[in-house]
């Protein structure tokens, strides 16, 4: 059992995309502009006559009728829906799947300047911070697509917090099944990158999960390696 996908699915063609949030795809010889629920990138993804899914919506006032939440690659399916990951992480943490500590699970808790995606209230505090891998080359998984001053200012916070006593982690969700590891993409980050490493050594726990892949649902597969360097790695 994963997080449900709800609503209709339709295959389309991508053709080109038109901004951080609409794609021009083709629906069976008509074209639609579709709402892209990504502001990363996907630029790996998102190529001319690649087969995608769209999700439906039943909200007629929205300005796009569909929503592009599925990318065919090497004929598997990627999520290319961010957002989703932290529902995912949550669905198998109170299912009791996945264990990353004692306590109440709260969402969206504020602690300094960030707001962090959980925080498990037990005897001590465990702050999570989730992050959506959807960008795979040669069967590696790795964020970010593009620079994230966000990304970094959380980093920062969770060292902080694990300096503090409390417990602090990094969880990469990879919207795809096939990954055999997960690095940080240092090309396109190096700052984010250099922040992974100094998380790593103040003792904040970095942790990457694949996931199972469906039209109707996504869960979690299994954990996979968390790669700093190609003489360093970590599980």
């Amino acid at each position: 059992m994963g997080y449900k996908i709800e609503g209709e699915k339709v295959e389309a063609i991508f053709k080109i995309r038109l901004n951080r949030f609409q794609a021009l795809v083709d629906i069976d010889g008509k074209e639609e502009i579709v709402h892209v629920p990504n502001t990363g990138r996907l630029k790996e993804l998102l190529i001319p006559n690649t087969k995608v899914f769209l999700i439906k919506s039943n909200n007629e006032l929205r300005k796009t009728k569909y929503s592009l939440m599925f990318v065919e690659k090497k004929k598997k399916l990627i999520c290319i829906n961010s957002s989703l990951a932290n529902r995912v992480l949550e669905e198998e943490m109170r299912s009791g799947r996945i264990h990353l500590g004692y306590g109440d699970i709260k969402r969206e808790v504020t602690f300094g300047n960030s707001k962090f995606d959980f925080c498990i209230n037990g005897d001590n505090k465990t702050f999570i911070e989730v992050k959506c891998a959807t960008y795979e080359d040669n069967n590696v998984a790795k964020f970010p697509d593009a620079p994230t001053e966000r990304g970094r200012r959380h980093i920062e916070e969770l060292i902080s917090i694990k300096n503090m006593g409390m417990d602090s982690k990094i969880i990469f969700i990879a919207f795809m099944d096939y990954a055999s590891y997960f690095v940080p993409f240092k090309e396109i980050d190096e700052k984010f990158y250099e922040c992974i490493l100094k998380a790593y050594r103040s003792g904040v726990d970095i942790k990457c999960y694949r996931c199972n892949i469906s039209l109707d649902e996504i869960s979690i597969k299994d954990e996979i390696p968390v790669v700093l360097d190609i003489d360093n790695h970590y599980q």
